[in-house]
């Protein structure tokens, strides 16, 4: 066992609060999933939770907070509110659905560090194509205005995440100036599309028809937006992305099946997941070293058990949408 490779303390915990969405996405079915709310973890676990990590994670520790719509959550605003009074940094992801001007209040007063909108496209019929509602694209567009006008020193920032796929390539470039050029943005990040989440894993997925749409059919094509964009962000674009990553995609896009095999699987090194049961995972593939109903991290964290799972993360050859998206670092075969 590389006992080498493991940091002292985790910096980053993934926190799917809920499996509960009123959108229908093309990119994730999770809206499908059978939800068990009576089993999710209460405001209460929740907090304690939180409170067990003091003195054990450093004051740069980020809870990264998603769903299914995070804002469905029950007690959410005092769960972020609690976090944040612990010092820790925080981020929402949301579909901007449910922030009118009173959700945008209670949200900037929570003390949120960042909230990040999914924006798939510039143009509104995409986006809302894409996520399954009507006047989607416009709730987002409102959403901002609402969390911009109340905020204080530009807290929280407010970024966009834009998944890159077939039915958008055309705006992208347009998408990237539009956030570069918008004052209450703080940055746009980019992730590659991947088989929609909630299907049952096939590695063959963007060769079906029905995924044409999702899949960019012009290689080519992909390539170039890649390069063009890696060029905005060399400029001084707004865009979260390292610039060598858009050079991780253009080898996805070439050939998406042999690409990530090469690279070592980081996680474990330093994050982890929580799912809306409190099962703690480093991977959806492999089996959970613990809870927050019934553990306690600190002292799970260098166990036998736990370091057992760490390793089978570090070997594992699935080729999965993490390794190209998530915790992304410059590595020498990417560049």
């Amino acid at each position: 066992m590389d006992k080498g490779r493991f940091l002292e303390k985790p910096r980053y915990c993934c926190w799917v609060l809920n499996y509960r969405c009123m959108f229908r996405c093309k990119t994730c079915y999770i809206w499908n999933v059978k939800d068990n709310k009576g089993e999710e973890t209460s405001l209460e676990q929740k907090k304690q939770f939180v409170k067990s990590l003091r003195g054990f994670v450093g004051p740069d520790f980020e809870f990264h907070l998603s769903g299914g719509e995070p804002l469905l959550t029950e007690g959410i605003i005092e769960l972020i509110d609690f976090i944040s009074s612990e010092g820790y940094k925080t981020n929402l992801v949301t579909n901007g659905f449910l922030v009118n001007d009173a959700m945008a209040r209670s949200i900037v007063s929570s003390g949120l560090g960042t909230i990040t909108f999914s924006l798939d496209g510039r143009k509104a019929s995409t986006h809302d194509f894409l996520r399954g509602v009507d006047g989607s694209y416009e709730k987002i567009m409102q959403a901002i205005g609402y969390i911009d006008k109340c905020r204080k020193n530009r807290k929280p920032a407010i970024s966009i995440l834009t998944i890159i796929m077939e039915r958008n390539l055309k705006e992208l470039l347009d998408l990237a100036e539009w956030a570069n050029n918008d004052k209450r943005l703080e940055m746009i990040s980019f992730q590659a599309i991947t088989q929609p989440f909630c299907e049952a894993t096939n590695s063959d997925w963007f060769f079906e028809e029905k995924n044409n749409f999702l899949w960019p059919q012009d290689a080519a094509s992909a390539v170039a937006l890649m390069e063009k964009l890696r060029d905005f962000k060399l400029k001084g674009y707004k865009i979260g992305n390292h610039p060598n990553h858009f050079l991780h995609f253009k080898g996805y896009f070439e050939n998406p099946q042999q690409f990530l095999k090469k690279i070592k699987c980081n996680l474990g090194d330093y994050e982890f997941h929580i799912d809306p049961y409190g099962k703690e995972f480093f991977c959806c593939f492999m089996e959970p070293f613990g809870n927050i109903k019934t553990g306690n991290l600190p002292e799970i964290w260098h166990s036998p058990a736990t370091q057992g799972i760490r390793e089978n993360v570090y070997y594992c050859k699935k080729n999965c949408h993490i390794m190209v998206n998530c915790f992304y670092e410059d590595e020498k075969s990417t560049t």
